[in-house]
């Protein structure tokens, strides 16, 4: 077909859609092939030992990877237990500079905030011999972070039990006595807890609640002979924190071990010093 004037003829052409596709297949293919050719280890990427000789067979040794133990990967953020919300309250910073690392902890491991309380004089008493922790502290903080077995063990399990509606008080005397002997309640051996001072260590206890009373308290044997190495005393403001370590397995090997359960006794005033470091521990409020 030509037209009038025209320096050059034009040609039609017929758009065959069949064949347009089979070449873009055939040409798909042969990129295909190209790259396995690329990517698959070719006789002169052997090393010069499996050439040496002829017939000689000899192993093809890949490529060294740089591969560390599993003790320490380091585990991403996404597979970390979450750090609990704390509010404006955060950690004596020495604790997870070096202190839970000497405990045999994890240093990034969640530090929970139990409550304030100012140490009275049953705290240091030869006759009571415990520790006491506050009733709100222990409800609102304290036993979120506790398994059902440590519950069950410091006698957590439950709420705290009220005095029914109706009850009639014990008869007194004529001085305002009880005349009836005061109830003893039921004995439990306690959990195993890690009472913690940043001066004097650590001491393992046990945390138990009354039947009586109702109070969540830190006992056992050598407990006034440890509160004596602690920094506070009689009428000195604390914050009590608590932290426990949960077994990880990462490929079917502990990473972490479980821990006691740990009670940070913490004094506010500024003379309280870290016992690794000599600094100061008073916590940010």
């Amino acid at each position: 077909m030509c037209l009038v004037d025209a320096k050059r003829s034009l040609e039609i052409v017929v758009y065959d859609r069949a064949f347009a596709e089979s070449q873009q297949r055939a040409n798909k293919r042969a990129r295909q092939d190209e790259a396995a050719t690329e990517s698959s280890p070719s006789s002169s990427s052997l090393p010069e030992e499996a050439t040496a000789s002829a017939g000689a067979i000899v192993p093809y040794v890949g490529a060294v990877h740089d591969v560390a133990p599993i003790n320490s990967v380091v585990v991403p953020p996404s597979l970390q237990p979450p750090p609990p919300a704390a509010g404006s309250r955060e950690a004596p910073p020495c604790l997870r500079r070096h202190f839970l690392q000497a405990l045999g902890l994890r240093a990034d491991l969640p530090v929970h905030f139990i409550h304030d309380k100012r140490v009275s004089k049953t705290d240091l008493d030869g006759h009571q011999s415990r520790f006491r922790i506050p009733l709100d502290g222990v409800e609102r903080h304290l036993r979120p972070i506790l398994s059902p077995q440590e519950l069950e063990a410091a006698n957590l399990l439950e709420g705290p039990r009220r005095r029914p509606r109706g009850q009639q008080p014990e008869p007194q005397d004529g001085n305002n006595r009880r005349t009836t002997a005061k109830k003893k309640g039921k004995a439990h051996g306690g959990l195993p807890v890690m009472l913690v001072d940043l001066q004097a260590g650590a001491k393992e206890l046990r945390l138990s609640r009354w039947d009586s009373s109702q109070g969540t308290i830190v006992k056992g044997e050598g407990y006034l002979q440890f509160t004596r190495q602690c920094t506070f005393k009689e009428g000195d403001d604390v914050a009590i924190w608590a932290f426990v370590q949960r077994r990880f397995r990462l490929f079917g090997v502990d990473v972490w071990d479980d821990s006691l359960l740990h009670i940070l006794v913490v004094k506010k005033q500024a003379e309280a010093r870290c016992c690794v470091c000599h600094a100061h521990a008073q916590p940010e409020s």
